[in-house]
This record gives C-alpha cells, structure tokens and sequence, in this order.
C-alpha cells in the first residue's frame, strides 16, 4: 500500500460544505455554480491510434483547478499494491515489472472505461465510503462528473474512476490472486500472468466487470503462454524486462532524421523527442540495475 488510510482524509466524514469549499478553496457560491452550470467542458471526439475515436471532455480552467485539488487529496489516499496507474511513483514499466517470470498472461482492456464510471458510483464513494454527508456527496459528484459519467480529460477522472469501483478491483484481486496468479491494474488495462492462468479465473473477471457494468474489448484481449509478452508497451520476457521492436525502430527513425536534418527548428524538434524516447528506454534498463542483488 502507498499513502494514508481512506479515514485520514480530510475529505472523510466531512459535513460541511463550507468546510469542503476551505479545503479546494473556493467560495461554496463558486462551487455550487461549477456544479449547476451546463458551459463547464469543451467536448470534441479524437481520434485513436488504433483507430475510432474517443471522446474528450475538457473541464474549463476554473473547474480544472477545482477537480486538481480533489485529485491531489484523493492520491494521498492509500492503494493496493496491484493498482498502478495512477498512483504517484508507479509507471508502466513497474507494472511490466510485476509479471516478470511469469509464464501465462492473459491481457484485457476495458471498453469506454471513464464514460462507464457513473455518476451513481462516484456519489456512492463520496457518501457510503467517505461518509460524507449527502449534500457534500452530491457535490462533490457534480464537481467531478459530466452527463452522468466522468469526463475524459479530467484530471480528476483516473483516480476517481479507481475509487468510485474499488470494491470491484478488490473482488477482481481476490479472485486472481485466490486462483495462484498476479494481477495488475493499469488505468483500463488489466494483466493477470503465473505460472498458469485458468479459464475459470478470466471467466470470473469478467463476470464481475459485467455485474459493475464495464464491457472489456475482445479485439484487445491476449492470452499468451510460453512466450515474450507485451504488457503496457514493455516486452515481458522471462525475468527480463525489453523494449518493444516498435521503440528500436523509433529511435533509429528519430536518428535518422536527425542526421538529415538541417534546419536548427527541426533539430531541435527531433533531439526533443529522440531525448525522450530515450528516456524512456532507460526507466526499462534501470529498474534492473536499480533491483537490490536479493531482488533478482
């Protein structure tokens, strides 16, 4: 676990709406307006990698300000160890990490994940988990959901929509880990590896994501036994952490363009990404030098 129990938080038992508007800060006036308005977001649909679209609803900047300060209070609040997106300090490649020495995976992706999250849910957090009192609980629901769902775009939304269901994450873990295996969560992502990985086990995931009311992809889903994994764009291989094809080729794409170029703006565009592509090829080769000697 990281962070502090869900009952030292400020936010718990809190009754107050005076108190709840000291703690964002804004008046209570401010906060029941940005929860009555209906000009809150800029919504338009972008398009995904892999095709389709997603929807993007994008708070304005005094609300934005608002649902950052909720999300800063709501990541103190600790997480299971399973959970890595998004918590502080927890990346991609430590959720690759996890699986490392596993032989079975089974990959799963959550569809539609945030506009899945209802309204409904969030306010049963803030009341039932909180214990917040209604008319803080149904503010604060106002102040972080849209339509009936929480918004893609929101800063509030991936920490919210872990919260909002977290007995549904502690059923799923229970079930992966009572059956011998190891879960991980990345915000829709959700890798269950081990030596073994039962039928039986996904068919109770997904029975329990159904119940909460969450569909998973079945073009996304992977089950993998035996070979070289690719869990959220870091290859699983034995007890070795790799980078993916895909990356090798960008960067030598980026160094070739880079020894082409002669622009000084395009350089400098070009050594910008090649520095971070960079970068992120060595968080995977440093989390083994980093490992203490007993780890490996």
């Amino acid at each position: 676990m990281t962070g502090h129990p869900l009952d030292q938080s400020c936010l718990f038992k809190l009754r107050s709406r005076s108190k709840l508007a000291s703690l964002l800060p804004a008046s209570v006036k401010a906060l029941e307006e940005l929860g009555r308005s209906t000009d809150r977001y800029s919504s338009w649909d972008e398009q995904k990698k892999n095709g389709g679209t997603r929807r993007i609803d994008a708070p304005h900047d005094n609300l934005k300000s608002v649902q950052r300060r909720i999300a800063a209070l709501l990541q103190r609040i600790e997480k299971p160890d399973f959970l890595m997106a998004p918590v502080r300090g927890r990346s991609y490649v430590n959720n690759a990490a996890r699986h490392v020495g596993a032989v079975a995976f089974r990959l799963l992706d959550i569809e539609d994940f945030f506009p899945s999250c209802t309204s409904q849910r969030v306010y049963w957090f803030f009341h039932k988990r909180m214990k917040c009192s209604p008319d803080v609980a149904a503010l604060l629901t106002k102040l972080v959901t849209f339509k009936g769902y929480l918004p893609q775009g929101s800063p509030c939304s991936p920490v919210m929509a872990y919260f909002a269901y977290e007995d549904m994450w502690a059923e799923i873990d229970q079930i992966v880990t009572g059956s011998g295996a190891t879960l991980s969560i990345y915000a829709d992502d959700i890798t269950i590896s081990g030596r073994v990985v039962r039928e039986k086990t996904i068919w109770s995931v997904k029975s329990c994501l159904f119940r909460f009311g969450f569909r998973y992809s079945k073009a996304k889903e992977r089950s993998l036994i035996d070979t070289t994994a690719d869990v959220t764009g870091v290859i699983v291989s034995g007890e070795t952490l790799l980078l993916p094809n895909r990356q090798h080729e960008k960067l030598a794409a980026l160094k070739r363009g880079l020894d082409k170029a002669r622009h000084p703006s395009e350089r400098q565009s070009l050594q910008r990404r090649l520095r971070g592509r960079i970068a992120q090829a060595d968080q995977i080769t440093r989390h083994f030098v980093d490992r203490a000697p007993d780890d490996r």
